[in-house]
């Protein structure tokens, strides 16, 4: 069923999308005949077994705190629209005071005392099947697993069993010894789940934890629950509702408050106890991830494979997102300002979402987060925000900056948290990594850079010391690195603009995007050693050829999320001060960098094509040329005064080196500079004199290159710190450039060729700065991609910036080497534009991956 907002199924418009399952989705719906919002649930496989059985029992419950069932089509059920958070989500916030937890625990055995008087079970009770609306009132949900009357013992071959899609009979976390072993349940299970969600929600701990779903079964089935960190006064009760024995089990769900140790006459819940914590959002429960299970008697048999769907609100970095090392909750960056899934508004920050509950929730503090990666405890969050390296409790809290004396570039950076208190990270994407421990500290160099531009996408091996990253520029390829400075190898080639980064997948596998697959191959993590061939994991997996990400993460016990679709496209757009499109230049391609516009704005040098094998381009109007030919990698280009020559980097002698070519390409390339560093040009002096490079040296210099005499290079700006992205004023007296002195990127202004003093330019972090043509004003791109201006005036040899203005938001592509805009003589700005602004691909999560057999 192809259903999407605005479309009409009957009288139900379609509002916005709830939520997804294997099953089916979630819609929020309008009915015009009642004028009332209605939630419908949908089916991926028409109006199945499942589905009859859901629209039966929920029909034949007529109760306050039951999901009222209004009415069922021929593959859709339409239901009560409930407003409120899960129980899960609740619980995520910390324990629930007892007071508070029995009066959630009275309207769910209400609701299931209602139901086993019908002879239904539910089966399936669990927090993410639990709403609690705004004013404290609860609803259960999802009787898509209920069961009237009794039932014959369930074997592998049982219809009910396993529907066609790889859904199943209850959670395993759960499920109470007999639904287990697949034996007749009764009314009996329900008051088992509802023992282990009462216990949940007095401690914020699940009862029956394992690292995998067999873990979770197991307990169940052998080990005796420890109830001491549950209040004494329910200790009996959850002893009762616990007992492995349906025979010794409470009887009769209403019988619940007779055996709390104060025995209450009745627990009330009053209009005066509503619950503070709850905000709106729309969702259904749905069962978000679960596993087939077949009869349990002595061993646990193989798990099946199971393949979901994720949706998230819509976000402009796809890439962004980790699964936790326990594979039960999902980090990922997205825009919007509600709790629900489908909310496109607000900022872009970092969310987290329980993979049994149908929301997330964003985190304060992070807004303009990039790539976020887990601690080995699973509650803690590392990431990139405002150029620099954070961390975060999802517990409460606000980030807490780690990195000192070190910025980084949101895009570039990339971490990895070992369990002995480790990160090891990429500050921007011409970096080596570097390690700082996990509570703050001095950064320290762990690689060093050696005919490559960078070490990128670190992953701790299990043993929390080796690691995999890739390395970029001649000796591009995975390798496999050590924190006690072993020594480093290659382990596989990377081919420029088909593969991506790897991450270890247990219990032996790496795992990586090559030409748009996931793909795995054998890997031994204790010597180190691939074998066999590659297996494909999935296809068309979404793969940026210019960062060599891919999009997919995977938990240490085996799951795997992925993200589908190619790679973005980006187009050189023009833009008014006012943000006003005003026409394209060039066409709509792929790994597009680094525009410069010629001195008469006619033409546009360019770099396209991914690390490794780009080559320089000349865009005018429509047409677009190819300037290099070499297999190297040539970037970086800039234009002499004139227009006459274009300077770029190439690596062909084996590191980033000057060259010159003519600008008709009528000559031959002429080498300016050769030496061991790796050097950028950034700007031409207007006197033709000097050309200003960034060099790898000493972290990141400064250097100018004298194109007269000896012709042998000065530093401009040598520190201990990053500087990059220098610019001359149009009257050659200035020097424009970022630099993180301050601990994250900032522009500032020297005057050349120095020396003299030095000006701030931005206020809250900036890169990329660009001059106006008449040097009066100065422009740079804020950390939420505004392109900001600053007025400048010069009196004498002293520099005033002005306050800094926000012009307009951009979809500007990230650039941490150089500008990924220009300015024209007439003030308008061309901008390397991402063509698609947010993506609304789910994530896809696989569980109990196998390899397909031959």
């Amino acid at each position: 069923m192809d259903l999407r907002p605005g479309t009409k199924l009957g009288p139900y418009e379609i509002i916005s999308a709830i939520g997804i399952g294997g099953m089916g989705e979630v819609w929020k719906a309008r009915d015009s005949r009642l004028n009332r919002d209605v939630a419908i649930k949908t089916s991926h496989i028409g109006f199945n077994g499942r589905f009859q059985v859901e629209a039966r029992a929920v029909a034949a419950l007529n109760h306050p705190n039951i999901c009222t069932l209004h009415d069922a089509g021929p593959d859709y059920l339409v239901m009560e629209y409930i407003e409120g958070l899960t129980l899960a989500d609740r619980i995520n916030q910390g324990p629930v005071p007892v007071g508070e937890a029995l009066a959630i625990a009275k309207q769910i055995a209400d609701a299931l005392e209602a139901a086993h008087d019908k002879g239904i079970v539910h089966r399936d009770l669990k927090p993410a099947n639990i709403k609690i609306r705004p004013d404290g009132s609860v609803k259960v949900l999802d009787f898509g697993l209920a069961k009237a009357g009794e039932a014959r013992e369930v074997t592998p071959d049982s219809p009910t069993m396993l529907s066609t899609v790889g859904m199943i009979l209850g959670t395993a976390g759960y499920m109470s010894p007999e639904q287990a072993r697949g034996q007749a349940v009764d009314k009996r299970a329900d008051i088992w789940a509802f023992g282990v969600v009462l216990y949940e929600m007095l401690t914020a701990k699940r009862l029956f934890d394992g690292t995998t779903t067999s873990d979770s079964l197991a307990a169940i089935l052998t080990r005796e629950p420890d109830l001491t960190p549950a209040p004494v006064k329910t200790r009996r009760l959850l002893a009762s509702c616990l007992e492995k024995d349906p025979k010794k089990r409470l009887r009769d769900i209403g019988d619940w408050a007779r055996l709390l140790e104060e025995s209450p006459a009745r627990v009330e819940v009053r209009e005066s106890a509503k619950l503070p914590w709850i905000v709106a959002t729309a969702a259904m429960g749905l069962v978000a991830i679960a596993v087939t299970v077949f009869h349990f008697a002595t061993a646990l048999p193989p798990a099946t494979e199971t393949r979901v769907d994720i949706i998230t609100a819509p976000t402009i970095d796809p890439f962004s997102f980790a699964l936790s090392p326990d594979g039960r909750q999902m980090a990922y960056v997205a825009s919007g300002v509600a709790l629900g899934v489908a909310s496109g508004d607000g900022p872009s920050r970092l969310w987290v979402r329980s993979l049994d509950s149908t929301t997330g929730q964003p985190l304060p503090g992070t807004e303009g987060a990039r790539n976020p990666f887990w601690s080995p405890d699973n509650r803690s969050l590392g990431f990139f925000a405002d150029f620099k390296l954070k961390r975060i409790d999802i517990g409460g809290g606000q980030p807490q900056t780690l990195m000192e004396g070190r910025g980084g570039v949101v895009g570039g950076a990339t971490g990895t948290w070992s369990a002995q208190g480790v990160i090891l990270f990429t500050p921007d994407s011409s970096s080596a990594l570097f390690r700082i421990p996990a509570s703050g500290g001095t950064a320290m160099a762990v690689t060093r850079l050696a005919r490559q531009y960078s070490h990128r996408a670190p992953r701790f091996l299990p043993d929390g010391r080796q690691f995999l990253f890739a390395a970029t520029g001649v000796e591009s390829g995975i390798w496999l690195g050590s924190l006690d400075g072993g020594v480093t190898r290659k382990l596989a080639p990377i081919a420029p603009g088909n593969d991506s980064a790897a991450e270890y997948l247990a219990p032996g596998w790496l795992v990586r995007v090559q030409q748009n697959n996931l793909v795995a191959r054998h890997f031994d993590a204790v010597s180190g050693k691939l074998s066999g061939d590659s297996v494909t994991v999935a296809q068309g997996v979404r793969f940026d050829p210019a960062t060599f990400a891919g999009a997919f993460s995977v938990s240490s016990n085996g799951m795997i999320a992925y993200r589908a679709g190619g790679g973005g496209r980006q187009q050189l757009v023009w833009f008014n001060r006012a943000g006003q499109n005003t026409g394209v230049f060039g066409p709509p391609v792929e790994s597009l960098f680094h525009p410069e516009l010629s001195p008469d704005g006619k033409r546009a040098a360019t770099t396209r094509g991914p690390f490794g094998a780009a080559d320089i381009w000349i865009e005018e109007g429509t047409r677009s040329t190819r300037f290099t030919f070499d297999a190297a990698d040539d970037r970086y280009a800039i234009w002499s005064p004139d227009g006459e020559h274009v300077v770029f980097a190439s690596d062909r002698e084996g590191t980033l080196d000057i060259y010159q070519k003519p600008a008709n390409a009528s000559g031959t390339e002429q080498v300016l500079l050769q030496s061991a560093d790796l050097k950028r040009p950034n700007s031409w002096s207007p006197d033709g004199r000097f050309i200003l490079y960034a060099s790898s040296q000493n972290n990141t210099d400064l250097m100018v290159l004298p194109l007269t005499g000896e012709r042998k290079p000065f530093p401009f700006l040598s520190t201990p710190f990053s500087e990059q992205q220098g610019t001359f004023s149009p009257d050659g007296r200035w020097v424009a450039y970022q630099s993180n002195e301050s601990g994250r990127l900032e522009i500032y202004v020297r005057s050349f060729p120095g020396p003299g003093g030095q000006w701030q330019v931005s206020a809250s972090g900036g890169i990329s700065p660009r001059w106006r043509a008449d040097g009066k004003e100065l422009y740079y791109v804020a950390a939420d991609n505004q392109l900001m201006a600053s007025s400048v005036v010069v009196q004498g040899g002293n520099l005033t910036p002005g306050t800094p203005a926000a012009l307009f938001q951009t979809r500007i592509v990230d650039g941490p080497f150089r500008p990924q805009y220009d300015v024209a003589r007439d003030g308008r700005f061309l901008i390397n534009t991402e063509l698609s602004d947010r993506s609304t691909e789910p994530i896809h999560l696989i569980q109990n991956w196998k390899p397909a057999t031959k």
